[in-house]
């Protein structure tokens, strides 16, 4: 008898990658593991906002074991955002300043700490092994780039978009809090952060952005902003005593 190929799914905790479990099980699709990647940072803090990794280790986690009976991985990279911030400079017109905060657009922090751990671990797996993406059936440019012969959407399958992925997600009373704040995910101390994602941190989670305040304070610092425009003591004076009447809530991918 031909033993059938090994179906993971890498899931971020968002509406699609979840709705992509929820249809596996809804359709007996085959599926042995989940895997989330989580940045830290530091050996000792997640990168993950606050409520969206308790989500994650407090409801799907468990989820995932006792309800669909599948193996929950936690996939870390050994380099953390302390590492990134302090690596010391040791070329150029900056050589010997640390590097500071991550540059907005293509944030280092996804290529050094997030994709790492997961590229060593498809490394290890078999060849005929699928994965199972979350990408919504109205993303046909991302859909246009999966490698069929080892990807495969569900979503895409069954024809949810990212409103339907929302909505099952909601039925089964698995949307991370983080939906009710914003309309992605991304760590804490994201250079990508919209003013909704940056007032949360600011305003309930004062601790953690204060350390964002003291390394920019460091001495021999290259990088100082945040964002593009913005050291974190500016962000936290301009957001601090903000209102958050009036952020949009709409739904993008994760």
């Amino acid at each position: 008898m031909t033993k059938r190929p090994k179906y993971i799914a890498s899931c971020s905790g968002g509406k699609d990658s979840i709705a992509t479990l929820l249809l596996a099980a809804q359709h007996d699709e085959p599926l042995d593991e989940v895997v989330f990647s989580e940045v830290m940072f530091d050996s000792g803090t997640s990168g993950e906002v606050p409520e969206h990794r308790d989500f994650i280790y407090d409801k799907l986690k468990p989820f995932c074991e006792n309800k669909l009976g599948v193996k929950f991985t936690v996939l870390r990279a050994k380099k953390t955002y302390d590492d990134v911030f302090h690596h010391i400079i040791v070329r150029g017109p900056h050589m010997g300043e640390k590097r500071g905060f991550v540059w907005g657009g293509m944030c280092a922090v996804n290529r050094d700490c997030k994709i790492p751990p997961i590229r060593k671990y498809n490394a290890s797996l078999s060849s005929d092994t699928i994965s199972y993406v979350g990408i919504a059936a109205d993303e046909p440019d991302r859909l246009a780039r999966l490698d069929k012969t080892k990807q495969v959407s569900l979503l895409a399958k069954y024809d949810f978009t990212e409103a339907d992925a929302f909505k099952l997600c909601a039925e089964h009373d698995l949307l991370s809090p983080i939906y009710t704040h914003c309309c992605r995910n991304g760590c804490w101390f994201c250079p990508n952060a919209s003013n909704a994602e940056l007032r949360h941190i600011v305003v309930n989670h004062p601790e953690l952005f204060n350390r964002l305040i003291e390394w920019e304070q460091e001495e021999n610092v290259f990088h100082r902003r945040l964002t593009r425009k913005e050291t974190p003591s500016e962000i936290k004076m301009r957001l601090s005593g903000a209102s958050q009447a009036g952020i949009s809530h709409s739904i993008t991918s994760i």
